[in-house]
């Protein structure tokens, strides 16, 4: 995993939302950070439920029915034996430069199946043309055209985040703990960003980013919280459960993330998580889905015992998701 990814900030290139609403596919973007080494882009695609048991679809698959007609490739060469989402760079040639993911998770169950994509393409800057393929379930080739910032607007806006500003502030402030009701299904996809990434907390060498934070639906935001440490600090993160204190196990040592409501901290919905990291680094990733506040300033209070962070308080005023969109 490049280093420079994980402990670096871009400039938002894109705002998030849906890029693709059809009735075999929809795809979205929840994150686009340019940089002058390359542009980061997460997707989450959809596809709707398979109304069939595993027995009808094996029983279709050899008798050679029940699937999408093949769409056309174009693009997409002939000796292409992907059998999920491509997505490529349409270059002033006319061809397609494609990429593959170094994140691609996937989760299926009644809702259908959520396919999680985070690329790394090359520069680029003002403009960008994406392409996407998907023939084996009838999904044509697709291109979407993306205006993006420019050269200097990327190069004033990277930073690292062991030397970008810190919007939380240490607090030691007692407050009633409880956890948010789950608020059911939320197509995060949809969300458009409401605040830039940034450094909520810090100390040493371990750091809380908020990477996203997007208004998916009336009342409710799509956050993602990066939790990064190194050296001792990510010794210390990385270690088992089993072996922290007994105060550090209910979390299991992973990073807390709570919305302040009066003389609450109201837990947000946990949604998803991925940690990785070798011996001396460890980097962990929460996705959480949490209530919008009334004011339009998110009052949140972030803290990550594993990591010796203790509970800091971060203000962060909302924009307007129109205000945001390209």
């Amino acid at each position: 995993m490049d280093r420079e990814l994980i402990e670096t900030l871009g400039a938002v290139a894109h705002p998030g939302g849906l890029l693709i609403g059809r009735p075999e596919l929809v795809v979205g973007v929840l994150r686009c950070a340019s940089r002058p080494s390359g542009l980061e882009l997460e997707l989450l695609a959809r596809r709707p439920p398979d109304p069939r048991d595993a027995t009808q679809r094996q029983r279709d698959i050899r008798a050679g029915r029940g699937g999408p007609a093949v769409a056309a490739r174009v693009l997409l060469p002939d000796t292409d034996e992907g059998l999920d989402l491509r997505l490529g760079v349409l270059e002033d040639t006319g061809r397609a430069r494609w990429a593959y993911p170094w994140i691609n998770s996937t989760r299926n169950d009644n809702t259908g199946s959520e396919y999680r994509l985070t690329f790394l393409l090359p520069p680029a800057f003002d403009r960008v043309s994406l392409v996407f393929a998907w023939p084996e379930i009838g999904f044509p080739e697709t291109v979407v055209h993306l205006p993006l910032p420019s050269r200097a607007t990327v190069e004033r806006a990277t930073r690292s985040i062991w030397d970008a500003p810190v919007t939380g502030v240490p607090t030691a402030e007692r407050l009633t703990s409880r956890t948010a009701p789950h608020p059911g299904f939320v197509a995060i996809e949809t969300g458009v960003g409401v605040a830039p990434p940034q450094v909520l907390h810090r100390v040493g060498d371990a750091a809380l980013v908020l990477t996203r934070l997007a208004a998916v639906e009336p009342g409710l935001l799509s956050a993602t919280l990066t939790g990064v440490a190194r050296d001792e600090a990510g010794k210390a993160a990385r270690r088992d459960p089993a072996e922290r204190p007994p105060a550090d196990r209910p979390h299991r040592g992973e990073p807390v993330l709570a919305v302040v409501r009066g003389d609450e901290a109201v837990r947000a919905t946990l949604t998803d998580a991925e940690a990785t990291g070798g011996f001396w680094s460890y980097r962990t990733t929460q996705h959480f889905v949490l209530e919008a506040p009334h004011d339009g300033v998110l009052d949140l209070l972030v803290s990550w015992s594993a990591a010796d962070l203790p509970e800091a308080r971060a203000r962060i005023p909302l924009a307007s998701p129109h205000d945001t969109e390209r």
